[in-house]
């Protein structure tokens, strides 16, 4: 163990959580009374029109059932706790609330303090409501109120705030139901290929009373029976609102999308959206040259103790003679049977990416095994690419759901697969979804599963393999190619495209990481040839690397790691007399060397590859080195296995953001992107390409004199404060030495599915940092509250005055976000904070600190 290990905090202290200032919302101008009447009066007369009109095309096959409609009410602004005033009126069901940004127009608009007006976008919110002829004419009184402007009733004022701000009132309809799912582009690509069949998930309304779901089941069943098409399985998800049919239809019954559609299926009120299914896909290089592994990483001792990580991929080659005997598989689904070794390429460089890391650096592997369970198979429709996805026969939401339960509860009778996994890679992602500002089903489950278990799932942002297009001329590039100013023009390609270029699902969940690449390997390019280095820095994103924001414009990606380097080749041809660059998929130098299933049935093979996939393996063996770690740290403790099961993961998601930094990043991004006067490159534009920055793992695990890190841990109620108190080092008061404060917060939120908050707790910390004389450094404050990891960094060099005996405080506060923590609701959550001088320094903060931490444990314990 290091001479120099992290340090524990003592007990935090109970306090009262600090209050935040409320935050300043846009003056948004609505339409008076009497304009709102005559924008409203109409949509309300065409909704009633479209209730009387629906009865007579879809309606349940059972007798005595009053038809539901899902409604649609969209406000500009929000309002606050809508759901309560729902719930009063009989015949009403909340569905889900969600964001969206609206284009203003004569009655909406924001305006400046001078009451000029101002181009931009507004926030609007969706209300989606089922509704019955019943709740209608409720709905119709309480118009009658606002349009009359009399008093309303306790508990039904939030319609009043309602009607004022209602921007538009209609049935969710066919374009709602087929809006940015991808289910049209798959359509036009079956065609294309002649298929006369498709495969595709229809995403219900969830209904929370059992038999409306059974009802609407039964019905959608019934409308696909009709069309000639069969269902293939069915998933219901309570914990995530999640209730989901996979069917196999004639491709015809697509062939109007429009109301005049003569499929009721298409129309039917209890379906929220058509998706396409096995869409998950990773491709195998296309350039093969292959190399012998290196003897020497196969050789190592393996500890018996159980695993902490689980690999859902492909099946790796489990015979290569770089993962014999390291992985445990585990395949209920029997996904090996026709699964040739020669197509067993991702899951094999998944697990030789997280047991050796790139082979290029020489590391020694993991000392445990890695359970891996098998979610792709060979497409045995792509003759082309070479590529395994997730089956088009299974639900992807589904198939993650039982994977997991069968780690940490069983299978049926069987026992717990796995229940000390602590970290869950999942490499791979949806290329027909990219995030639109309302999280997945996908991401929600990872988000429940994250909490149920205490599990930290590392997701891959996604890779984007298409050319780069540069406001270069064709006919100059060749003269410039190795000049400085292609990096920006790629910078700047990039981002025009960053909405082609959005993170893939589901990897927007916000209790997971989000794992993007950077422009790194330790590679040796021996020729380059014809090939093209894009970036001469390691400090940038791949170019291959997808871009956030996250949800409601948090944090993601949320880390870069190493992702392999990824050369070009000019396509002489170009693009409209411009430059156009290629990706080049050759398996040699550079990127990670990893293991390689041979075509001839070799086992030790090894080849170049590249991705965020990597970059996510390469975050995955870095949190089992972290274990291990805090294996060692909590040893001496009594109840070290409770802490472990409780706050393991937990610590894991903590230190591995807790050793990011955008280094020269920033200002390599902000000379080429911010513009004159922008005020919002640290908030949300850098965060887009490089999250909270690269990760330094050394400095996570190596310590010394001149730094010290503190772990704390604990549970928080909403509306309470805890404080931790860091020792201030004497010898550092007075001292114009440049001196940093790192602190990483993060913790698993609970979650409230049909609210659009969505995460029920938020947590944040305070510090004191003005006691050292350190301003805030990188990120910008407001960014780092929006998701489940606040990480701060803050630098300065100015003398600071301090006694001995005087801290610094860390408050971390916790207060509801969505609805639904309740007063007893604990939140577990863990906290590094790293001071440090500049290397050389001459004193010893470590010392310092670790005295008087030790000093103060002894005291609270007497």
């Amino acid at each position: 163990m290091n001479d120099r290990p992290m340090l524990i905090f003592p007990k935090p202290v109970e306090v009262d959580r600090s209050k935040k200032p409320p935050g300043r919302g846009g003056n948004i101008r609505y339409p008076d009374h009497a304009n709102q009447i005559g924008r409203v009066l109409p949509k309300l007369r065409q909704l009633e029109d479209a209730f009387a009109n629906h009865r007579g095309t879809v309606t349940p096959n059972t007798v005595g059932v009053t038809p539901e409609y899902a409604v649609v009410f969209e406000t500009v602004g929000s309002i606050e706790n809508f759901t309560n005033a729902v719930k009063d009126i009989n015949g009403l069901e909340w569905l889900a609330e969600m964001d969206e940004f609206i284009d203003p127009d004569e009655d909406f608009y924001m305006s400046s303090q001078d009451d000029e007006i101002v181009d931009k976008k507004l926030g609007a919110r969706l209300f989606l409501i089922m509704s019955n002829q019943t709740a209608m004419s409720e709905l119709k009184s309480l118009w009658e109120k606002y349009r009359n402007q009399e008093s309303f009733e306790r508990g039904t004022t939030k319609w009043r705030d309602l009607f004022a701000q209602l921007k538009d009132l209609r049935l969710w309809s066919i374009q709602d139901r087929f809006y940015n799912t991808g289910l049209k582009e798959a359509l036009e690509e079956k065609i294309e290929f002649g298929q006369t069949l498709i495969r595709f998930e229809i995403e219900l309304w969830y209904r929370k009373n059992n038999s409306k779901r059974i009802e609407a089941s039964t019905q959608i069943k019934q409308l696909i029976k009709e069309a000639n098409g069969e269902v293939l399985a069915e998933s219901i998800i309570e914990e995530i609102s999640y209730h989901a049919l996979l069917v196999e239809a004639p491709i015809t019954i697509f062939q109007s999308l429009n109301n005049d559609s003569n499929v009721q299926l298409i129309k039917a009120d209890s379906i929220m959206y058509f998706r396409p299914v096995g869409q998950s896909a990773v491709i195998a290089p296309s350039e093969l040259i292959v190399e012998e592994a290196p003897t020497s990483a196969e050789n190592s001792v393996l500890s018996e103790k159980p695993p902490v990580i689980a690999l859902f991929d492909g099946l790796p080659l489990q015979n290569h003679s770089l993962l014999r005997d390291r992985i445990i598989i585990d395949d209920p689904d029997e996904f090996e049977i026709n699964y040739e070794a020669s197509k067993r390429f991702h899951g094999t460089t998944m697990a030789s990416l997280i047991i050796h890391g790139e082979l290029d650096s020489q590391t020694l592997p993991l000392n445990r095994k890695i359970y891996v369970r098998p979610i792709l198979k060979p497409n045995p429709n792509d003759f082309m690419n070479n590529s395994e996805h997730i089956p088009d026969n299974l639900l992807p939401v589904d198939l993650i759901h039982r994977a997991v339960k069968r780690l940490f509860e069983g299978d049926g009778e069987e026992v717990a697969a796995a229940p000390n996994i602590k970290i869950i890679n999942l490499s791979i992602g949806d290329p027909a979804r990219p995030f639109d500002l309302q999280l997945s089903p996908w991401a929600k489950l990872i988000d429940y599963l994250s909490v149920k278990y205490k599990v930290l799932f590392l997701i891959s942002a996604g890779n984007y393999p298409k050319s780069i297009l540069l406001d270069v001329p064709r006919d100059e590039f060749s003269g410039i190619k190795k000049d400085p100013i292609i990096a920006e023009k790629v910078v700047k390609s990039i981002a025009e495209n960053v909405i082609e270029r959005r993170i893939l699902s589901p990897s927007e969940s916000i209790n997971s990481l989000c794992i993007g690449a950077s422009h790194k390997d330790n590679s040796i390019i021996k020729n380059m040839g014809n090939r093209i280095d894009v970036f001469s820095s390691e400090e940038v994103m791949s170019p291959y690397s997808r871009v956030g924001l996250g949800f409601r414009n948090s944090i993601k990606p949320d880390i870069l790691l190493s992702g392999g380097k990824q050369l070009f080749t000019e396509n002489i041809l170009g693009s409209n007399g411009f430059a156009l660059l290629d990706v080049n998929s050759s398996s040699l130098a550079p990127g990670h060397k990893v293991a390689y299933p041979g075509d001839s049935g070799n086992t030790n093979e090894v080849i170049y590859t590249r991705g965020t996939s990597n970059a996510t393996a390469l975050a995955t063996r870095f949190a089992g080195e972290i274990y291990e770690v805090l294996e060692d740290l909590l040893s001496n403790l009594p109840d070290k296995e409770e802490i472990l099961t409780e706050f393991g993961a937990l610590f894991i998601k903590t230190l591995l953001v807790h050793g990011a930094q955008w280094n020269n990043a920033y200002q390599f991004y902000k000379n080429i992107l911010q513009l004159p006067r922008e005020t919002k490159f640290r908030d949300k534009k850098l965060p887009r390409y490089v999250g909270y920055g690269f990760v330094n793992q050394y400095k996570i695990l190596n310590a010394s004199d001149q730094k010290v890190t503190l772990l704390g841990y604990s549970k928080i109620k909403k509306e309470n404060g805890q404080l931790f108190e860091i020792p201030l080092p004497p010898s550092l008061s007075r001292r114009v030495d440049k001196r940093r404060l790192t602190v990483t917060l993060s913790w698993f939120s609970p979650l409230s599915n049909t609210n659009q908050k969505y995460r029920q707790a938020h947590l944040w910390f305070d510090s004191e940092h003005e006691l050292l004389q350190l301003n805030r450094f990188e990120a910008d404050a407001k960014a780092v509250q929006r998701g489940t990891v606040q990480h701060e960094i803050f630098e300065g060099e100015r003398a600071a005055a301090f006694i001995d005996g005087d801290v610094l405080t860390i408050k971390v506060n916790c207060k509801q976000d969505a609805t639904g923590l309740g007063t007893r609701d604990e939140v577990s959550y863990t906290i590094a904070v790293t001071l440090e001088v500049a290397e050389g320094t001459n004193i010893s903060i470590y010392n310092e600190v670790r005295d008087r931490v030790r000093a103060e444990i002894r005291t609270r314990i007497q």
